[in-house]
């Protein structure tokens, strides 16, 4: 498959939400205020990229004024406050200036003169993240304006070895014994994101100090960064700025890295599952980018109403930076390698990651089940807090929980945390394990070709433990909870994602939701109750319902075709 031309579309699309208008009214307030963030360079770059292809003629000129004007604005940003916007997007603009010189649509005196700006760079003073000496743990940051130096000076357009190399050394502290990246409390995002910045290094000729340590990283990484990938194309939720569009573009960009390493290294096999990842993730973007007005968070609800956005989770820099991972997708791919079905097409397999990201997956017979033993109450809860299945829409069951103080825009207030939980009643009062404090120890699991099982347990608040069994296979999700006394389960029923309320259907012992052509359908054993409670995540609105038996209590739960035609 030629994934190079579904980048340069994915790019396109990002680019068309920012109309002549927009980009115009953006362009006034850098001139105004300078850059203060990353999304004016990346469009810039987006633009450019899009123009050494053929695409977007128009906006040549247009182009060029924000070439000149992103470029100065490193300079300028020497003798003021060190911009935050650097860091991130000085790659951006090396990068598009290669793809633009390659093409030759500009007068080679055009494009000299913005690498002769660029090769002014001073990065102790741009830059606003510098790791100490000798280097000690830093924040993801270094990564960024590591491959922003290493971009340069693969370029041509500076070299300052010294700098790469020390912020290069000050991330290898962060990895964990899966060579995945901690940033703090450990969000999925910054894993995945920190580790392209370093494979974005590596693929730029870096081979400092460092090298053979990263290689470690990437090779014990290889194999959980396809575990960890659902059936839907979605990278893991849990932490901050998660269910963006950007989060399956950058996922993309680092599998073609993987996909050209192993390649070249002759691993076929390992090679073409990351090519199938790849596509998996760009096709997860398909039915969230084919409705207008684009939006650049995985709900429909206004944007700007900002519902799923931390503060820093603003249109203008996360949608284009959809695109930015598109472009590093096109660099990094290699349209010569064969697919070959990867971990979530194939299934049948259980993994746990490390203690440091407290995550479980499960995957068999087209569905994906996530959870979470010790969740981030700020994002997150402990539980079961993603089931997919394979061509659905990925909220209809559950993609990512519902915190009671989220660090994030719900629109509403979360009366307690919630996922996919076991729990007991007692005195008739319920205790469920996703309430803040409540962690799982996993105390079996095992997987085949056909199925994929786990049984965790955790110690109520209340005092008391409880056990949630989770059976994967093409028949569906079953879950078993099981307790001393009334045992139950905790289960969230899609609403709406913003703009389309799902439809409802409930009896004594099942209740289904239908949308978007497909229904998830919840049957059980015990005694189901509609709380009639409503909880908010970054994707929608869901209604709490819970299933109760005595001991034990068993649900089924289903993701098929809605046959009613809806």
């Amino acid at each position: 498959m030629r994934m190079k031309e579904k980048y340069l579309d994915l790019i396109g699309i990002a680019v068309s939400a920012y109309s002549d208008e927009h980009i115009a009214r953006y362009t006034d307030e850098v001139r105004k205020n300078g850059v203060t963030g990353h999304g004016y360079p990346r469009l810039c770059a987006n633009i450019g990229f899009l123009l050494a292809h053929g695409r977007c003629p128009g906006r040549k000129e247009m182009f060029a004024g924000m070439m000149e004007l992103c470029c100065r604005e490193m300079l300028i940003s020497r003798d003021r406050t060190r911009n935050a916007g650097n860091d991130f997007s000085v790659k951006e603009l090396v990068f598009c200036l290669e793809e633009i010189e390659k093409s030759g649509i500009y007068e080679s005196c055009t494009t000299d003169h913005w690498r002769e700006i660029l090769s002014e760079i001073d990065p102790y003073r741009v830059y606003s993240c510098i790791a100490e000496k000798p280097p000690k743990r830093i924040g993801n940051w270094a990564a960024f304006s590591a491959v922003s130096e290493q971009a340069r000076k693969s370029a041509g357009i500076g070299d300052v070895s010294g700098f790469i190399e020390n912020q290069v050394l000050s991330q290898l502290f962060s990895f964990d014994e899966n060579g995945m990246y901690r940033d703090p409390h450990e969000p999925m995002v910054y894993d995945f994101v920190t580790r392209l910045q370093l494979a974005l290094c590596l693929d730029c000729g870096y081979d400092g100090a460092g090298k053979a340590e990263l290689e470690e990283f990437f090779e014990k990484s290889a194999v959980p960064t396809l575990l960890m990938q659902s059936v839907c194309g979605e990278i893991p939720y849990g932490g901050r700025s998660n269910q963006f569009l950007h989060n399956e573009t950058f996922y993309a960009a680092l599998c073609e890295f993987y996909a050209s390493r192993y390649f070249r290294a002759g691993r076929q096999e390992l090679a073409g599952m990351f090519r199938s990842a790849a596509r998996l993730a760009v096709e997860s973007l398909e039915r969230w980018l084919c409705v207008r007005p684009i939006h650049h968070i995985k709900n429909r609800f206004p944007p700007d109403s900002k519902i799923g956005c931390e503060g820093y989770g603003y249109f203008d820099k996360y949608m284009v930076t959809m695109g930015s991972w598109a472009c590093m997708a096109y660099r990094l791919a290699d349209d010569r390698i064969p697919e070959v079905p990867c971990p979530a097409e194939k299934g049948g397999y259980v993994w746990q990651s490390s203690e440091h990201f407290h995550k479980l997956f499960l995957c068999a017979g087209g569905y994906t089940v996530q959870a979470d033993t010790a969740a981030d109450p700020h994002y997150d809860s402990c539980g079961i807090g993603r089931i997919h299945k394979a061509g659905a829409p990925a909220p209809l069951c559950l993609s990512v929980p519902f915190p009671t103080e989220p660090s994030y825009t719900v629109g509403m207030d979360n009366p307690a945390p919630f996922a996919i939980s076991c729990g007991v009643i007692r005195d008739g009062e319920q205790h469920f394990a996703s309430r803040t404090g409540t962690v799982y120890t996993i105390t079996e699991q095992h997987g085949d070709d056909s199925h994929a099982y786990t049984r965790m347990r955790c110690t109520l608040t209340c005092g008391e433990t409880a056990d949630l069994s989770c059976r994967v296979s093409a028949d569906g999700v079953i879950l078993t909870a099981s307790a001393e006394g009334r045992a139950a389960v905790e289960l969230p029923v899609f609403v709406t994602d913003g703009e389309r309320e799902t439809e409802i259907t409930t009896s004594e012992t099942s209740v289904a939701a239908a949308y978007r052509g497909w229904q998830v359908i919840y049957d059980t054993d015990g005694v189901l109750t509609d709380t009639g409670v409503l909880f908010g995540n970054r994707n929608g609105r869901y209604r709490r319902f819970t299933a109760e038996g005595d001991s034990c209590v068993t649900v089924t739960v289903r993701i098929v075709p809605d046959e009613t035609g809806e």
